[in-house]
């Protein structure tokens, strides 16, 4: 598993030279990509899972994100395996950070996680994700950190903060020139 990340960070980066320049990355198109995972929960929940990721713009800073992950225990009870699928409403701001070649973003939001464990103690939980995301300017890719306070409403109740880090890379995504227009001047 731990060959898995870097082969899909390969795949993609040798993906982005390799396609059509007219696919760039913006704030309109999907993009699918990889992450991994980290958080602070109790310790059958503490492993760094490794997931897929879906980003979709709906406009120039609003956003909707899915993300499925799972993490493979072995025979010790204490790490089961479990797999995460969680989607996340998102708004971006453009205005507060400034790079010369790309656009960088903070954005925030509001989502769901819904959690299964092999041994079927089920969990859902609220998420409240803050991060900061780099579209590449030239690119079809974007890079992705982010942290979310995770409100764990099943029993037992629990408060926790999940972080992730990954990539996207973007198909039909149109002109560039949306993106430049709209990351500038927002």
């Amino acid at each position: 598993m731990k060959r898995l990340l870097p082969a899909l960070l390969t795949l993609a980066l040798c993906s982005a030279l390799f396609l059509p320049s007219s696919l760039v990355a913006q704030t309109q198109g999907v993009g699918l990509g990889a992450s991994i995972g980290v958080s602070n929960g109790p310790s059958s929940f503490d492993r760094n899972p490794v997931g897929f990721n879906m980003k979709a713009w709906l406009s120039e800073r609003q956003a909707v994100s899915g993300m499925t992950s799972f993490f493979i225990g072995g025979t010790d009870a204490a790490a089961p395996s479990y797999w995460v699928l969680q989607g996340d409403y998102l708004f971006h701001n453009f205005n507060q950070l400034n790079v010369g070649e790309g656009y960088l973003a903070l954005y925030l939001g509001a989502g769901g996680q819904f959690t299964v464990f092999e041994d079927t103690r089920n969990q859902f939980s609220l998420r409240a994700p803050l991060g900061v995301t780099y579209l590449l300017g030239s690119s079809p890719i974007d890079l992705f950190v982010e942290v979310a306070p995770t409100l764990r409403i099943t029993d037992p109740a629990s408060l926790r903060f999940d972080g992730a880090i990954g990539f996207r890379y973007y198909f039909n995504g149109g002109s560039s020139s949306s993106s430049g227009s709209s990351g500038s001047s927002q």
